[in-house]
């Protein structure tokens, strides 16, 4: 970490490959530009919520490459604590929580990142799902959502080239 500190990156994925894009105008009688699953960049290693807290090396996470990284700041907390703040930020983030709707992936790189900058990530993410339910006709997505649900709050890094903690 340099005297500036390190930067912190918010990457974003699309979880329907562009299908959300396409058809939301249809579903929702509103575009949306996708699905969001968020990760959080610093020092290289990518964070996210899945399967319980997982890391990995930037970018090589299951959901493909992301649709746009989004630069949030820096931050000054050294690797050591960041790894504190993180073992006691996944203690409220087990993957028993994980719920489409109140304890995503979005929640998550948000408590992070307000960990790490001192400010949450965009409501855009944060609150896409309320936001989708709220619609007319987003009560008929309920069921397409609870399977994605049952899909994203398990994945894991597994497979993926991880990023060892030290002393592990």
């Amino acid at each position: 970490m340099s005297e500036d500190g390190e930067k912190v990156w918010l990457y974003v994925y699309d979880l329907t490959n562009g299908m959300a894009a396409t058809f939301s105008p249809m579903l929702l009688g509103r575009q949306i530009e996708a699905l969001y699953h968020t990760g959080v960049v610093v020092g290289g290693v990518e964070y996210f919520f899945g399967g319980g807290v997982q890391r990995c090396i930037a970018g090589q996470t299951p959901f493909g490459n992301p649709l746009k990284r989004v630069e949030l700041g820096v931050t000054h907390i050294p690797k050591d604590l960041r790894e504190e703040l993180l073992a006691e930020l996944s203690q409220r983030f087990q993957p028993q929580d994980y719920n489409l709707i109140s304890k995503n992936c979005n929640h998550f790189s948000s408590s992070l990142v307000e960990l790490l900058t001192g400010s949450p990530i965009p409501d855009e993410y944060v609150n896409q799902a309320q936001s989708i339910l709220s619609s007319p006709l987003g009560q008929m997505l309920l069921p397409i959502m609870e399977q994605m649900e049952q899909r994203y709050g398990n994945v894991t890094a597994t497979g993926f080239q991880q990023q060892q903690q030290p002393g592990r």
